[in-house]
């Protein structure tokens, strides 16, 4: 449906699509007025204006709205946050970031780090953009992980990820498109989605959702999750989009497991400095003695 601006121009849905656009800033001269003279203190003696994106606030997101400003300056991601003309400034240094998330359902898309700031305090901070503009995003992806600056192109599919191909064609692609540069493949889990009889109503059975399909892979660099976005549409049994959360090995204080009374395993990820994500096995999925 088409509307108006305050202007009173008059916006199509096309419009209105790019308007949600991540758009690449050249030059400070490009940036809106209410950040320069943040960036310009930011920027201090940089000699060149470093990769920059302005990404603008998308309506329906599950974060708060709010524009954002993201570059990187010497080994630190700057996320610079406009509310009005008041610009809030986080500043993540790659050393200490503890993990990255990555997510999409259609042409919503999101990533969001956490971590120690450099001011020593700890924070989460997401970056919300259309998912048609994700090019402009990859670059910072790149940064995080340490991945090759340059496409090496299309790769043959791991070995070790042929036994997902017939339980989930979309895991086993999730999987082959999620690894980096030369990193090597030890051990993956795969668990499809996970959920219990609770009581009948008129001959009808109904479930509760006791986990979504993930997968969790370990290579000698980092431990990827991979799942499903709950807040996505089940149809016949199948989800769109889903999350990432790629975690440095050096991020992980401790492992724990929790033997079940149902037979499932708990595993639960400490990660630096002070996140825990859980992950449910059912029996099948359980590692052996």
């Amino acid at each position: 449906m088409n509307r108006l601006t305050a202007q009173g121009d008059l916006l199509t849905g096309a419009r209105q699509t790019m308007l949600s656009w991540v758009k690449v800033i050249e030059a400070f001269d490009d940036l809106p007025d209410d950040y320069k003279a943040t960036v310009q203190d930011l920027l201090a003696d940089e000699q060149k204006f470093p990769y920059t994106i302005l990404a603008p606030p998308i309506n329906g997101s599950r974060f708060p709205l709010a524009e954002k400003l993201v570059f990187w300056i010497s080994e630190t991601l700057y996320i610079l946050e406009r509310n009005g003309k008041q610009i809030k400034t986080v500043r993540h240094p790659k050393p200490l970031i503890g993990y990255l998330e990555m997510g999409g359902i259609l042409l919503y898309s999101w990533f969001t780090v956490s971590g120690v700031t450099t001011e020593g305090g700890i924070a989460a901070s997401t970056v919300v953009y259309n998912t048609a503009t994700h090019r402009h995003i990859q670059p910072f992806i790149n940064e995080i992980r340490s991945l090759p600056a340059e496409d090496v192109g299309a790769q043959d599919a791991p070995p070790e990820f042929q036994y997902l191909e017939p339980l989930s064609y979309k895991f086993f692609n999730f999987a082959c498109n999620s690894l980096r540069g030369d990193e090597k493949i030890i051990h993956s889990v795969w668990q499809p989605e996970i959920s219990r009889n609770i009581f009948p109503v008129f001959r009808r059975t109904f479930k509760r959702l006791i986990a979504p399909a993930h997968l969790a892979i370990l290579t000698d660099k980092e431990i990827i999750f991979i799942e499903d976005d709950l807040r996505s549409v089940d149809t016949r049994g199948k989800r769109y989009g889903g999350i990432w959360r790629y975690i440095c090995l050096d991020s992980i204080l401790a492992v724990t497991s929790i033997d079940c009374s149902n037979g499932d395993l708990k595993l639960s990820f400490h990660i630096r400095p002070d996140t825990t994500f859980e992950r449910i096995l059912g029996g099948a999925a359980r590692p052996q003695a």
